[in-house]
């Protein structure tokens, strides 16, 4: 018997309320900064608010692009986040079922739901994609003359190089392939979260620059 792992979506204001309008426990040696990231952000990439008649800086426009690029990945990190939690459903349940078939199905349908990420990535804007999919580059971003800011690329597609996220090839057939697979999600989980916490500092910083070019 298969369980249906297909939970409800809430409703989501923005990509970056998750990760900055809360606490987190451990996030590494530096905490997240308490800021409205979150509003500063649509703020930067909506709001058509110039000072007078006086037209933008030179690089507002490349600026926006990258924090519209940002966005995207962190939509799509939720995204994978929501399929890496459906997963380790998946495999909880796996471990509560003695038939072997009824461990294949559920290693069937894990497999599916795993291959399911990289589609997901394949469909965002190719601006985020590079950051986040497979041949990645750095998005570098003009902030006027010589200067720029780089925003490093973390791959998170199921390849070594990204999560890490075998198949089942025993077809959970053995109990310790489900545990080794809940150790793959958990430490997937672990990688979304970085990566999220590193491009929430790079919008951050792009939101500063923003928005003191608009008061000089």
């Amino acid at each position: 018997m298969v369980f249906a792992v297909n939970k409800p979506q809430a409703a989501k204001k923005s990509p970056l309320a998750g990760w900055f309008n809360k606490k987190q426990d451990k996030v590494g040696k530096s905490e997240l900064p308490e800021m409205d990231v979150a509003g500063g952000l649509d703020r930067a990439l909506r709001s058509s608010n110039p000072i007078a008649d006086r037209p933008r800086p030179d690089h507002d426009e490349p600026v926006r692009n990258a924090l519209a690029a940002i966005e995207t990945v962190l939509y799509a990190i939720d995204r994978v986040r929501d399929i890496l939690e459906q997963g380790c459903e998946i495999a909880l349940s796996a471990k509560n079922i003695e038939e072997v078939s009824g461990r294949a199905m559920l290693a069937e349908s894990y497999d599916e739901l795993r291959l399911s990420i990289d589609a997901s990535l394949e469909k965002i804007d190719p601006r985020a994609v590079v950051l986040i999919g497979k041949n990645q580059r750095h998005l570098d971003v003009l902030l006027g003359g010589k200067t720029r800011y780089s925003v490093s690329p973390m791959c998170l597609d199921v390849s070594d190089k990204g999560l890490n996220l075998s198949p089942p090839r025993d077809a959970f057939a053995a109990y310790e392939e489900i545990d080794d697979t809940l150790d793959q999600l958990d430490k997937a989980l672990s990688r979304c979260d970085r990566a999220a916490a590193s491009y929430c500092r790079d919008a951050q910083y792009l939101i500063a620059r923003m928005s003191a070019s608009e008061k000089e």
